[in-house]
């Protein structure tokens, strides 16, 4: 199984780094096309960002499977929490059933992840400055075996664990 997930993994990673590649190549070539016909609309300027913006989403995109990868070949595991350096950062899957009231939600994510934040806040000799809902970021759709997973970022201030999770990609969650 660890093999078929790494290999998951690498599949996801080489994927998102095509993709980078790929619209960095139609940006480049479409900043010539500009440049050599002289058209410096608004609308193309507009279309260049646009294509900028596509980049920047994709290498995020890159970071994430490379921040995947990198957990899974330290712990073994498809979701774990890590710490490097003042960073904490992993994944974790929560059963949440269809109908579960935001509260009952926060309450499970609470429940499962408990235990790992603290063990990783006990290492670093900190406290939580949270909930460790608020250290979680939810990813679109389901695993395999129909869990929620989640994202999860920190990071050390003075000797307190913060969330290190904006408020509006919280507020993405569905």
């Amino acid at each position: 199984m660890s093999s078929e997930v790494q290999d998951r993994l690498e599949a996801a990673r080489k994927a998102a780094e095509a993709e980078v590649e790929r619209l960095k190549a139609e940006h480049d070539k479409l900043a010539e096309k500009i440049a050599s016909l002289g058209d410096d609309s608004p609308d193309r300027r507009a279309e260049l960002r646009r294509r900028r913006a596509m980049i920047v989403d994709a290498r995020e995109a890159l970071k994430d499977t490379e921040a995947a990868l990198r957990l899974f070949e330290k712990t073994g595991k498809e979701h774990a929490i890590i710490v490097e350096g003042t960073r904490v950062f992993g994944s974790v899957a929560v059963r949440v059933p269809p109908g579960t009231s935001h509260e009952a939600r926060g309450r499970a994510i609470d429940d499962e992840l408990s235990g790992s934040l603290a063990d990783v806040a006990a290492e670093l000799g900190v406290i939580l400055a949270a909930a460790p809902s608020r250290y979680t970021r939810e990813r679109p759709g389901r695993d395999a075996e129909g869990r929620t997973v989640l994202d999860v970022f920190g990071r050390v201030e003075g000797d307190t664990l913060v969330p290190a999770i904006s408020s509006a990609s919280r507020n993405l969650r569905v």
